[in-house]
């Protein structure tokens, strides 16, 4: 260790003239300042680690080995490429993405120090990580624990103060632990367990935890990890919205054949379906496609070391490339990692399989194996519900053709309303009980007046020529275009209905009486009456039509023309673990909702209850041969 004693000599023509000689001068720095300004041999995040940090909480104790863990070398150099401001990593439990994150937080205090905020689920949690993970790391490094101030108050639990830094733990409900931190780094561990907001007037704990890092913006680095939960889970959401993200390509010992490892290449014996038989005897393996080797874990585990992260394709164009190669032509900011648990030196094959099996006969198990094994968050689509499904619904007929043969009762419409337009869909109605209907038309409108050429102005014929009117219109009423739906509605009172779809009501639909305009004492001139709707209780019944074949009595159809896009909007909602219909971010639903309000449009008029145009020509014909009473006297 160099002494902090620096000597200064100061030239002589600066000096009185009765003194000619030198003046020796001393100045102590502090030693944390003197590591900083001390010139060292650049080294990567990945090589430090193998130089200067100890794991103290893992099976594997001891000096730090990348060999243990390969994929996290190259998640730890990428986090401080100079383009590079945000780190998401999605990734199966124990597979040392919290280590990764740790490391990189070590590279920073010995070689480029600031201050840093790590964000939990909770306090406990924060307290635990502290205790157990930050300040062992710190301590049990002999690089990094000459950074300590060495006074006791200084490691905390919740402030570590180093000697040029500080270390803040915070947690995702406490917005005061999250403010006033202007800082470079920010660690969002299990990011999926955060609540929606950090207070109940408090932005979430993911933009107050960005927030702090404003003022650094180009050297900032921001890292988010966590195990995947569903499709609207926030590490799901950022690695879709990240410049790019990567797969660990591993490197068959065999043949050399390059390969992400998938869980449809893991195989064992067809007969055994006993999870703990499974794991009891080591029964699975990992098939090689390119030379039908099979691995046990020790080979697993060579194909991992020989690997590397390669790029999943931005376009079509685009071939996947090395981590390092991308980083340098493509310069991005946002990258995302997914590490499924077959990576991992301490997961078998035989565990992974086991939870499979587990799955097969409890939801819950299937669950856990999707985002604990897979890392892909839960999708609870059923496969009825794909889009093959729906487009499987089409028939002959072309759009804006309504079916022949004196099926059609009634035709119904439904209006989404968007802050930019609207998306509707116009359905005709079958008579009886099994709420048969035919799609005639759908599509997208940018204005209230095309609203109404399309719903009252077109003509909608069947194929003998005879033309039917659009009998009942409902039109969502929720958003920030409130208002000028209801003069909409005023407009055409008789044809088109306001509605406002609730998912907890007792019955499927409620009448109510609308006086005033939103937000205000504003009378709506003659009042308007609209409708309550149990959107629960009408998705439950669609996705239940849904499943009707197209040859059985109640099928829901479509013309011939209906998109795949289409498709996709009957498919975006799922029904999450309570059993609520909810919408993952960022994809649309628009003709699931039309289709839901057709549904309630159908209940409205009443159309299962409608007589067939026969039925009513033989009652008025029963009626005419039935002899009048007399006025008077006996019969």
């Amino acid at each position: 260790m160099q002494s902090a004693v620096k000597q200064i000599h100061i030239p002589a023509t600066y000096l009185p003239a009765q003194r000619k000689d030198t003046i020796e001068a001393y100045l102590r720095l502090p030693v944390g300042v003197k590591k900083i300004l001390r010139k060292r041999k650049p080294v990567a995040a990945s090589g430090w680690c193998e130089r200067h940090r100890v794991v103290t909480m893992s099976s594997v104790t001891g000096p730090w080995k990348n060999r243990t863990t390969p994929y996290l070398a190259g998640i730890m150099d990428a986090s401080f490429y100079p383009s590079v401001e945000e780190i998401d990593i999605c990734a199966a439990p124990q597979t040392g993405k919290s280590e990764c994150i740790n490391n990189c937080i070590g590279y920073c205090v010995d070689r480029r120090p600031g201050s840093v905020l790590y964000v939990y689920p909770d306090e406990m949690t924060a307290r635990e990580n502290s205790q157990d993970r930050i300040i062992p790391m710190i301590t049990s490094s002999r690089r990094l624990r000459t950074y300590l101030t060495g006074v006791v108050t200084d490691t905390n639990s919740l402030r570590i103060n180093l000697q040029h830094m500080q270390i803040y733990m915070g947690w995702a409900r406490s917005a005061s632990r999250l403010a006033n931190k202007p800082l470079p780094y920010v660690v969002m561990d299990e990011i999926n367990k955060y609540p929606e907001t950090a207070g109940k007037k408090e932005a979430s704990p993911e933009a107050l935890a960005y927030a702090r890092t404003r003022t650094y913006r180009g050297y900032r680095k921001i890292w988010k990890a966590s195990t995947p939960t569903i499709e609207s889970g926030p590490i799901t959401l950022a690695l879709q919205n990240a410049d790019v993200v990567f797969d660990f390509w591993v490197r068959c010992p065999e043949c050399g054949a390059w390969q992400v490892m998938t869980f449809e290449n893991i195989r064992w014996p067809k007969d055994c379906r006993d999870p703990k038989v499974m794991e009891a005897k080591d029964l699975a393996r990992y098939l090689c496609p390119g030379c039908d080797a099979s691995w046990d874990d020790q080979v697993r585990d060579q194909a991992v070391l020989a690997g590397e992260w390669r790029s999943r394709p931005v376009d079509d164009d685009d071939r996947p490339v090395t981590l390092m190669t991308f980083l340098r032509s493509r310069k991005p900011k946002k990258i995302g990692f997914q590490i499924p648990s077959w990576l991992s030196h301490f997961v078998g094959l035989s565990e992974i399989a086991g939870r499979f099996l587990k799955g097969l006969t409890d939801k819950t198990a299937l669950r856990d194996f999707q985002n604990n094994d897979k890392a892909e968050p839960w999708v609870a689509y059923s496969k009825e519900r794909k889009e093959d499904r729906i487009l499987a619904l089409r028939d002959d007929r072309p759009k804006g053709r309504v079916p022949g043969g004196g099926q059609v009762a009634a035709v119904t419409g439904a209006v989404d309303t968007q802050d930019y337009g609207f998306w509707y869909e116009i359905r005709a109605w079958g008579y009886g009980l099994e709420k048969e209907g035919w799609q005639i038309r759908e599509g997208y409108v940018t204005t209230f007046d095309a609203v109404a050429e399309v719903m009252w102005g077109s003509e909608y014929k069947d194929a003998d020529g005879m033309a039917y009117i659009v009998n009942l219109v409902l039109q969502d009423a929720l958003g920030h275009r409130t208002s000028e739906v209801y003069d909409f509605c005023r407009k055409y009172r008789s044809r088109i209905i306001p509605i406002f779809g609730r998912q907890t009501m007792a019955n499927p639909y409620t009448w109510t009486n609308i006086e005033y305009y939103p937000g205000t004492k504003k009378p709506i001139p003659g009042g308007l009456r609209a409708l309550n709707l149990n959107s629960q209780y009408y998705k439950d019944d669609l996705s239940g039509i849904l499943e009707i074949a197209p040859s059985d009595p109640g099928a829901w159809h479509f013309h011939s023309e209906t998109t795949f896009a289409w498709a996709q909007h009957l498919t975006a909602e799922y029904r999450d673990e309570k059993n609520i219909w909810q919408n993952p971010a960022g994809k649309e639903n628009h003709g699931w909702d039309c289709s839901y309000m057709n549904l309630a449009a159908h209940d409205i008029l009443g159309v299962r209850h409608w007589p067939r145009p026969e039925a009513q020509a033989q009652e008025r014909k029963k009626k005419k041969r039935q002899p009048a009473a007399p006025r008077g006297g006996r019969w």
